[in-house]
């Protein structure tokens, strides 16, 4: 836009001068063969173009010289361009016309060619510091993105820590707990049962009865509490978490949709599948990216582990036959998958189709 102003001072000007120098040779056809060429140059973004329109305009001068007065208009577009050295060119009609040129004419001519310099020179500095100014704020708004993505993964980081010290804490004091307070309560159960066989006292007999039930109640109370402190301490996406960032093979796509807390045996088996699944690809696999998806439905856990690793034609048939009868599989651990979803009498599908695909589906107990 700011080149097109220029354009339209010097376009201005040089009319003005142009009649003011040479009234009576006024030629609208001229003068509308030169906006022609200018507006043609204007809008090429072509050097060659350019070049080409700027030697027309000459040999155009050189059959009518007071058109001279109108080729800074092109002159423009190729003063500071590729073959702006061509501009001596510019000497021929002058020389070969001068004759014809009042000592007002050329004061007009080289204060329109002076003119065109300073305005192209001018346009073109202001648009290189506009496009090193947005080429600056571009680099300090990525820099501010990078640095906000930064402190994101610190504070994501500094919760999964938290998170993992809180849990790996209550993990023992519940052990703690069991191990103290629980064998202290089941040796008093004890020695209260031996008492109650030695005491003849029917009324110190119904008070030991009496305290062996309430210790009974208080040790199945401990016992509930620290199996619910148990369960919570394993934190299954933390767990999947952390085998994920040692995962270093290939690219992770991991979704995780789990708003209830699974029953603590199935959190270890689907731990232990993710695990097996992502050793299997590192020994098997020319994957490039994982996609690992565990999601809860109404009634049933959803696993989905899958990649774009090519299949060898020996394996892609073993696991057709696995398709066909997945009783038994020998190797690559898929039987040892199989058993733990048995195990919750789940289903599981294998599909080779695309990259290598397991689908297990365990219903809620």
């Amino acid at each position: 836009m700011p080149y097109l102003y220029d354009k339209v001072i010097l376009a201005i000007t040089c009319l003005f001068l142009y009649l003011a120098c040479f009234p009576s040779a006024y030629s609208p056809a001229h003068v509308i063969i030169f906006v022609i060429l200018a507006s043609i140059s204007t809008y090429s973004d072509n050097q060659r173009i350019k070049l080409a329109l700027f030697l027309l305009a000459l040999g155009l001068c050189q059959y009518w010289p007071p058109s001279l007065l109108l080729i800074p208009v092109i002159y423009y577009e190729i003063i500071y361009g590729l073959y702006s050295g061509l501009i001596v060119f510019l000497l021929i009609p002058l020389i070969t016309n001068f004759q014809d040129y009042t000592m007002k004419g050329l004061a007009f001519l080289l204060l329109l060619f002076t003119l065109a310099t300073f305005l192209k020179h001018k346009t073109q500095k202001y648009c290189l510091m506009k496009a090193d100014y947005n080429e600056q704020r571009d680099t300090s708004k990525e820099l501010a993105l990078l640095q906000e993505e930064r402190n994101q993964s610190l504070l994501e980081n500094q919760d999964y820590e938290v998170t993992m010290a809180t849990l790996n804490e209550r993990n023992r004091i519940s052990k703690e707990i069991h191990d103290n307070v629980g064998h202290i309560l089941s040796r008093a159960l004890l020695q209260i049962g031996a008492l109650l066989l030695i005491t003849k006292d029917d009324t110190q007999k119904e008070g030991l009865s009496a305290l062996k039930t309430s210790l009974s109640q208080g040790m199945d109370s401990i016992r509930l509490s620290i199996h619910n402190m148990y369960d919570e301490s394993i934190d299954l996406y933390a767990s999947i978490e952390t085998l994920l960032k040692d995962f270093t093979f290939c690219a992770v796509d991991f979704d995780y949709d789990i708003r209830n807390n699974p029953d603590i045996k199935l959190k270890y088996a689907f731990i232990a599948i993710i695990k097996e699944s992502l050793s299997n690809i590192i020994k098997h696999s020319s994957a490039t990216k994982v996609q690992l998806s565990l999601r809860e439905h109404p009634a049933i856990y959803q696993l989905i582990i899958s990649d774009n690793g090519q299949i060898e034609e020996d394996k892609r048939h073993r696991f057709k036959a696995y398709e066909k009868s997945p009783n038994y599989y020998d190797g690559m651990g898929l039987q040892n998958i199989t058993d733990r979803v048995k195990g919750f009498q789940g289903n599981m599908n294998v599909t080779v189709e695309n990259g290598f695909k397991i689908f297990i589906s365990i219903p809620k107990q």
